[in-house]
């Protein structure tokens, strides 16, 4: 762990996002049960700024934008059943909240597509996903309508053809798998029972990996352009996997971060499928967000909150040294 805990949130963190600038150090967005947002420098350790006030609720969650002026914005979303963007410069809100969702906006993701353009996918406690426009603030198609609960997370799959997905996991223990240009679901991934997470996992070959964990306490590995489940799960949590993440390394390899009920952070290399270490201890209660960050110096740091109100920046020296060995030369 890196310095003390990142303290200011007076509830619950839910929400954590990279956000990197263009000309300036990449900062932290969380958001809160006491809902705010609020930002940091993950290098100094301090709060950038007063928190960002304008959900009416909760916030659930958060995710950074890239525009195509090169400008970043936060897309946040909350029990208020709204998606906000905000600007990271000057702390502020832009434009009026993105409606439409009739419950809880618990999950937001940059979705980059071939054309150029990066839209905002949200889940709901509607049951549904929604994509939106961030340059018009406006909603793009129908919503993605097939689940039959609770969409509590989201995530852009990049495929190796250039094509872009979007991953959505419910408590309808399920996955899917939707073709944003389309508004067509194209898979169907069942083994979880509550679906907590996803997080797409580049790996060094150009094909990425879906990882998704739920209330059974495991993760499980995808294929996304068959919808074939890779391997066994990976086991060692106690407790539901509320958070994963992508931990992208100086080599070129990618590993896993899952945080969970047992106030565990685990890491795990997504080829062998091996943990890596030991598990990271230093939350006390459930640890609902994570996001990894690139330091000033160049280094990748690993950012976790949760129940306890604290922020948690984690750093990787020695995790390239860690890593399992890697099977048939991969």
């Amino acid at each position: 762990q890196i310095g003390q805990p990142l303290t200011g949130h007076t509830d619950w963190v839910n929400a954590v996002a990279a956000v990197p600038l263009s000309d300036e150090p990449t900062l932290i967005a969380t958001g809160s049960d006491d809902v705010t947002i609020r930002l940091w420098d993950p290098t100094t350790a301090t709060q950038i700024g007063k928190p960002l006030i304008g959900h009416e609720g909760t916030v659930l969650s958060a995710a950074a934008i890239p525009l195509p002026d090169r400008r970043v914005v936060i897309a946040t979303g909350g029990s208020d059943t709204t998606v906000r963007l905000w600007d990271p410069t000057t702390a502020t809100q832009i434009g009026e909240p993105l409606t439409g969702h009739e419950g809880w906006v618990s999950a937001v993701a940059a979705v980059p597509l071939p054309d150029g353009r990066v839209l905002i996918a949200s889940g709901s406690y509607d049951a549904t996903v929604r994509l939106w426009d961030p340059t018009t603030s406006t909603a793009v198609g129908e919503p993605f309508g097939t689940h039959k609960d609770a969409v509590y997370a989201v995530a852009a799959v990049p495929l190796p053809d250039g094509r872009v997905l979007i991953a959505s996991g419910s408590y309808d223990a399920t996955v899917r798998l939707w073709d944003p240009t389309t508004g067509h679901q194209i898979g169907h991934l069942t083994g979880h029972n509550l679906v907590y997470s996803v997080a797409a996992i580049p790996l060094p070959d150009g094909r990425t990996l879906l990882a998704t964990g739920g209330l059974d306490a495991k993760i499980r590995l995808w294929d996304p352009t068959t919808g074939a489940q890779i391997g066994a799960p990976l086991t060692g949590h106690q407790k539901t996997v509320r958070a994963i993440a992508a931990v992208p390394l100086p080599n070129g390899h990618t590993l896993i971060a899952t945080g969970s009920d047992d106030r565990t952070v685990r890491l795990w290399n997504p080829i062998t499928t091996h943990q890596i270490g030991q598990p990271l201890t230093g939350h006390e209660g459930w640890i609902r967000a994570m996001a990894a960050a690139q330091l000033a110096d160049g280094r990748t740091c690993l950012v976790t909150g949760g129940d306890d109100r604290a922020i948690l920046v984690w750093a990787p020296q020695a995790w390239n040294s860690a890593l399992a060995p890697r099977r048939n030369g991969d």
